[in-house]
């Protein structure tokens, strides 16, 4: 089963910063999970909340942004420092399509990288307009999975990302028949990990990385 960083290497430094994800992966992370929001001038800066000390990161331009949060760092500057080195899960909170595709296909990622989003009309849209990219309809609630799942089939995810809580060994079955993959969010208790693993989901995203890579290195070795 694939482990996915949880908010851009929790545990090897600060949420959502480069120092961070540099050390995840040199402790050997393979895949890293982070948040994309877009300033007022249109810089496309890692950062999961909407607001940053009370102020809205989409009202701010990137040097007040860098004024109040200095460690929030650009996407582009993540991508210069460790593409190539990692697998990226790229978490769509507010981004031009545009901007965000162009710094994939400049470093190379468009078909590696995976774009997840809570908007399904972000990710049909980007879909539409970049068929190779690879996408991701991430969702919380447990009603309404044969809905979730055909929305997701429509737009042409490759992936539905649920809550771990919202999965069902049916809704695994299923999104595997319609050859769909499934990333469970956020997975931090060993019970739920091994319950998961039984099930066929196809990765998790992890504060506790290295642990339940340790942990599937034991039981399979």
């Amino acid at each position: 089963m694939r482990l996915i960083a949880h908010r851009g290497g929790r545990g090897f430094g600060t949420d959502n910063t480069l120092d961070a994800m540099e050390a995840a992966v040199r402790a050997g992370v393979k895949m890293i999970e982070t948040d994309v929001r877009m300033t007022a001038d249109g810089e496309l800066v890692i950062c999961h909340d909407a607001t940053v000390w009370g102020r809205m990161v989409s009202h701010m331009t990137l040097g007040e942004l860098r004024k109040h949060a200095p460690e929030r760092p650009l996407l582009r500057e993540v991508l210069e420092s460790l593409a190539g080195w990692v697998a990226f899960d790229i978490e769509v909170k507010d981004a031009s399509m545009n901007a965000l595709e162009g710094l994939l296909d400049m470093h190379g990622l468009e078909s590696d990288t995976l774009i997840t989003s809570f908007n399904a009309m972000f990710l049909a849209g980007f879909k539409a307009l970049f068929p190779r990219a690879r996408i991701g309809h991430i969702f919380r609630l447990p009603t309404g999975q044969d809905r979730k799942l055909e929305n997701a089939v429509n737009i042409g995810a490759e992936v539905i990302a649920p809550h771990f809580s919202s999965i069902s060994e049916e809704l695994v079955r299923n999104a595997h028949e319609s050859g769909i993959e499934v990333c469970a969010w956020t997975v931090n208790d060993e019970d739920d990990f091994w319950k998961l693993h039984g099930w066929g989901v196809d990765g998790v995203i992890t504060d506790r990385y290295l642990e339940f890579e340790r942990l599937q290195r034991e039981r399979f070795a």
